[in-house]
């Protein structure tokens, strides 16, 4: 493609840098990428003169980024050829782009290898060589040390690439003085450590081919120079370096590590963390050999007080702590540090991890392993029996846990079981942390006596339990009995009862719920997995058949369904199995699941649907309840919405109410019928505009000896009689059949719901009732603002008050105590309202009747009528 056409696809640099953040922005930079030219179009900006330097290092890191994976490798060369031209070009203008360039290309060159080995590499090399040539550039010192980083990068993935530069690189940190020395020295050693390097130190060749004298002396006079400038160097830096030459020690026997001594005892009074680090590896790494016994003490003692000195953060204190800790389990080491067990001692100001930490180094450092050493719980365990929380909890358990693993002791068991205990009793919300800490101790097997005597105290402890506490914190009390389920030696028929106990409770209360569900059916998938299902036959049994046929989640019932069949049909043996291939993806069983149960083949032919004339079962309506939930999203109303003066805000509210009727059906079969018991019941309502079914019932099993309570939850869309037709659907004796039920209809009567006034939090129920009144009986503004109308019943004033008690808001008595004036106002889901005002007559009652559904008084005279003679 020549430039022409380029620049028409991509239009000039502004809309190319555009494009380029925009998309670093949406995160599609690699579509820009997936053509060959857009590298080359940026390549091409980068020479433009006017091009400000932010835009330039922008272009230069993306390219970095990117072209490494995106570049074709046939690529890799023209891109570097260009870039290097940029860089003649340009690299006196300005250190920060020649610096990022630089950076770009050893990217570029890193990430393929073959590059490593080509001319292109070697050109860079002598560039860089070039630069770094230049010491005591004072101006420049920033891009000779980016050269230097470069050249060590190099170095590392490809060894020996700067051998034949050895000579020169000694010289140069001779000669330098600036602070990027040190950027030197790091190359010099990067150089020198090479593993395919150190053995060209021990033997040489002349021209000949004959061996020379072996030229050890100038390893050891490289190392001893750089040794000398140590002090030019920053904390990081000397890590980096140090760290080189101790391998450099390791693997030369002619270097001692007595070289690094000055630096130790000159270094050893910093506070900082990684001259503290690099004390502890060197004589870690070299015990012995450098410091004295006293010196050894002191560099310890520094290490301590850094870990105990509160004018440092927590987090150097920390990493300080550990790594003195990792120097302190050597067990060459430990036997003589009992020296600082005085400076481990916790104080109540350290910081929980700190406190955790100086724990374990006190364990490192104490004697024997059979010494005791927990009355350094003290505190922790007085902590979290005092507050229970879960932090100081889960470092108690983690120290506990340490002593298990590493102190054998009868006084360290009885420690652990009375401090469980206590938490235990008063802190059933931990249990979860005692559950881990169980775990952790079982997979420690020489501590299997100590894990049984903990997990049977629990088990019996949550056993004792009441029902009601079992129920109110199933929750974290069951998490027990996962575990102790997993244990042979502890029998579970007293726990199936007490589980079958509690899910009867939770089904009489209505808090049987999937999450209590979920975790009975682990515990007796558990069991089935770990135990013989022979011993657990019958209280196992009754348990599943009672959440199978009584359980309101049906997710549930169809689990303790699966089970009760692997428990009745399958074998110990085939449960076990089946049941592990459920859990695990990494198991198979090798067949389908449909086999292990007889007449469970898939059957090519749908089963016939059996027509009824007539049903064998009744049913009763019991009660139809409303059930409001405010939600965040607003419910659509398909009626025009009324004028709301002084009520806009409860309107705003009740936009967003959800009403749910709740109908509660008995279900029964009929004593004549010749079904003497039905599986599978299910419930089929016709669909109706005015009223959404949200949740229908059904039921598992029914006989003659029994009737079942049965609900269907409902949203109506507007407040008007409907009648809805079902239809039940039923298996028996292996066929499937369906008749008509009695239609559910609903009247008038079932929509006039008492208002729900603590929902909306309203105080003053007169002044609510006359701001409805005031905006559906008066006209204002030439709008019609809602319907009114005045009904006469021949009744008495108490058959009022008898029928609509509970949508009473005030009454209001004449002067003279004649007439008196009872207020009434009902709520029509799903936002209607009804509002009556009585007034008493001697022989009659007038009503006056509105309300912001006009459609109401078309139904309004036959409710009246049916109220009026109500005795």
């Amino acid at each position: 493609m020549s430039l022409q056409k380029q620049n028409k696809a991509y239009g000039d640099s502004n809309n190319i840098t555009e494009k380029l953040r925009s998309s670093i922005s949406n995160g599609t930079t690699f579509k820009l990428f997936e053509d060959d030219y857009f590298i080359f179009e940026l390549i091409k900006l980068l020479y433009d003169n006017s091009l400000d330097i932010n835009t330039q290092v922008e272009i230069l890191t993306v390219i970095e980024q990117y072209a490494c994976v995106t570049l074709p490798s046939n690529s890799f060369d023209q891109v570097i050829t260009a870039l290097l031209d940029i860089y003649q070009d340009s690299h006196s203008a300005s250190q920060t782009v020649a610096s990022q360039l630089l950076i770009t290309l050893s990217t570029l060159f890193l990430s393929n290898d073959e590059l490593l080995d080509s001319d292109l590499c070697a050109k860079f090399v002598v560039l860089l060589t070039d630069v770094i040539s230049k010491v005591n550039n004072v101006t420049n010192r920033r891009l000779r040390a980016c050269c230097c980083q470069c050249l060590s990068q190099l170095v590392s993935w490809k060894p020996g690439l700067l051998w034949r530069w050895r000579e020169a690189l000694i010289r140069l940190v001779k000669e330098e003085k600036t602070d990027v020395i040190q950027d030197y020295m790091v190359l010099l050693i990067n150089v020198i450590s090479s593993p395919d390097q150190t053995e060209v130190l021990d033997q040489s060749y002349d021209k000949s081919g004959k061996k020379t004298a072996t030229p050890s002396n100038d390893l050891l006079s490289t190392v001893s120079q750089v040794m000398d400038n140590m002090f030019l160097m920053t904390p990081a830096g000397l890590t980096t370096v140090v760290c080189s030459i101790a391998q450099l020690v390791k693997t030369n026997k002619d270097l001692h590590p007595t070289i690094f001594k000055a630096l130790m005892l000159q270094y050893m009074s910093s506070l900082d963390p990684n001259i503290v680090f690099l004390m502890l590896y060197i004589q870690k790494e070299f015990r012995g050999q450098i410091l004295s016994s006293s010196e050894e003490r002191t560099l310890l003692n520094r290490a301590m007080t850094c870990v105990n000195l509160p004018s440092l953060s927590t987090s150097t204190r920390l990493i300080i702590g550990q790594w003195l800790l990792s120097y302190l389990q050597d067990e060459a080491i430990n036997s003589s540090s009992e020296f600082m067990l005085k400076d481990m001692s916790p104080v109540v100001f350290d910081p929980l991890d700190l406190h955790t930490l100086k724990l374990a180094m006190i364990n490192s450092c104490s004697g024997p392993k059979n010494q005791d050493v927990s009355g350094n719980l003290h505190y922790l365990t007085q902590l979290a029996d005092t507050t229970g929380g879960a932090r100081v909890t889960c470092h108690l358990f983690r120290s506990l846990f340490l002593l298990v693993t590493t102190r054998n002791s009868q006084t360290v068991r009885s420690n652990v079981l009375r401090i469980t205990k206590k938490l235990f009793q008063n802190f059933p919300h931990l249990i979860p942390m005692m559950v881990d800490f169980l775990r952790a101790v079982k997979e420690n097997q020489p501590h299997e006596e100590l894990h049984q005597e903990i997990l049977s105290l629990l088990h019996d402890t949550v056993l004792s339990l009441a029902i009601k506490t079992l129920l109110g914190n199933y929750q974290n009390y069951l998490q027990v009995w996962m575990l102790s389920a997993q244990d042979v030696t502890i029998q579970q028929q007293k726990p199936l009862i007490r589980l079958l106990e509690l899910v009867q409770e939770a089904r009489y209360c209505a808090l049987d719920d999937w999450s209590l569900g979920s975790l009975v059916l682990t515990i007796c998938r558990t069991m089935i997995l770990h135990h013989h299902t022979d011993l657990l036959y019958t209280s196992l049994g009754d348990l599943l058949y009672f959440m199978l046929d009584s359980y309101s989640d049906c997710d549930i019932r169809d689990q303790a369904r699966f089970f009760y069949t692997i428990l009745t049909v399958q074998s110990d043996a085939k449960a076990k199995e089946l049941l592990a291939a459920t859990l695990s993806d990494s198991l198979r069983l090798g067949e389908n699941i449909t086999d292990f149960f007889p007449g469970s083949v898939v059957q090519t032919k749908p089963a016939e649907l059996i027509a009824l004339k007539e049903a064998p079962l009744v049913w009763l309506r019991n009660s139809c309840d409303s059930e409001y939930t405010l939600t965040k999203e607003t419910i659509p109303v398909e009626f025009p919405k009324p004028v709301t003066d002084n009520l806009s805000d409860y309107w705003d509210t009740l936009y967003h109410l959800q009403t749910v009727m709740i109908c509660n059906f008995t279900l029964s079969l009929i004593k004549d019928s010749d079904y003497n018991f039905l599986v599978a019941v299910s419930f089929v309502l016709s669909n109706n505009k005015n009223m959404a079914v949200l949740q229908d019932s059904c039921l598992p099993y029914l006989n003659k000896r029994e009737s079942k309570c049965v609900h269907f939850k409902l949203m109506p869309k507007l407040p008007e009689p409907m009648t809805i037709k079902v239809k039940a659907q039923f298996g028996f004796s292996n066929k499937t059949y369906e008749c008509d039920l009695v239609p559910v209809t609903f009247e008038l009567r079932d929509f006039l719901q008492p208002f729900p006034w603590d929902l909306f939090n309203i105080d003053d129920k007169e002044t609510f009732f006359g701001h409805h009144w005031e905006n559906y009986t008066l006209k204002s503004k030439e709008k019609f603002l809602g319907v009114e109308s005045v009904k006469i019943l021949q009744c008495s004033r108490n058959v009022l008050l008898k029928v609509w008690e509970k949508g009473l808001v005030f009454t209001k008595e004449a002067e003279d105590g004649d007439i008196c004036t009872d207020h009434y106002l009902f709520f029509l889901p799903p936002r209607f309202h009804l509002l009556f005002c009585t007034r008493t007559r001697s022989t009659d009652v007038v009503v006056h009747i509105a309300s912001d559904y006009w459609p109401v008084l078309g139904f309004l005279d036959e409710y009246l009528e049916q109220v009026s003679k109500t005795s």
